[in-house]
């Protein structure tokens, strides 16, 4: 395994290693996980899982819950399965190092009640890739794509299951065609602005499978004030 750091978070703390250099987990999902309310023994999904950061934050929150986390890169499911058995939680996370394109209906027990992901967000043909693989991997639309995406999401989840997302919102357009496309119905969305008098930079999505109605547009997310400190909000993504 390559060289990794030691961190912590949240009080009790998660212990969380994560590679020295290489991709390090962003804010992304530490957002997406406060915005992710799975029910009572929910079996959840998530995809490109990373370190296992999202995985960590929701099995902490909702004791109940069994997750499985798909990763392409082995360093980093290495990495999530370390995190999971050091933070005594192995039993409800399961780590799989694999492509979601290559995992079957049949590799599963039961169909997922809820998937969850922070994915590459940038197209494959826009930007400068980053010569490090794994930071390649984890930003750009290399490997997985949104179509992609919600395409393997909706073979995995069970009827009006949920699938929750963070995404950049410039993309919002991409990601709302693909949902569409893939036979979801968006239930809320929200957007996240750095600043308050910036322009949102991320966009939450929350979608049920073969779901119905008109979709929610929730208050926008503050991080920080103009004068850079953190906000109420912001400072309640780090509590349990």
């Amino acid at each position: 395994m390559a060289a990794y750091t030691v961190d912590t978070l949240f009080d009790p703390p998660l212990t969380l290693f994560q590679p020295e250099t290489g991709y390090r987990f962003s804010l992304d999902p530490v957002i997406l996980a406060g915005h992710v309310l799975p029910g009572p023994k929910d079996r959840v999904m998530d995809i490109g899982c990373g370190c296992g950061i999202l995985c960590l934050i929701l099995a902490g929150r909702h004791p109940e819950i069994s997750i499985t986390g798909i990763e392409i890169q082995k360093d980093l499911a290495d990495l999530a399965q370390k995190n999971a058995v050091c933070n005594h939680m192995a039993d409800r996370i399961r780590i799989r190092h694999q492509n979601i394109q290559t995992l079957s209906v049949t590799d599963l027990s039961a169909p997922m009640d809820l998937i969850v992901s922070n994915p590459p967000y940038k197209k494959k043909s826009t930007g400068r890739v980053n010569p490090d693989r794994g930071r390649a991997l984890a930003r750009h639309e290399i490997t997985l794509d949104i179509d992609t995406l919600a395409a393997c999401a909706h073979v995995f989840l069970r009827p009006e299951g949920r699938l929750c997302l963070i995404f950049p919102a410039s993309r919002t357009a991409d990601l709302t065609v693909a949902l569409g496309h893939a036979g979801f119905r968006i239930d809320w969305i929200r957007y996240v602005h750095f600043c308050v008098n910036d322009a949102a930079q991320r966009v939450l999505v929350c979608a049920v499978r073969y779901g119905s109605g008109a979709a929610t547009r929730c208050p926008p997310l503050y991080l920080y004030h103009p004068d850079g400190t953190p906000t109420r909000a912001h400072s309640a993504l780090f509590e349990w």
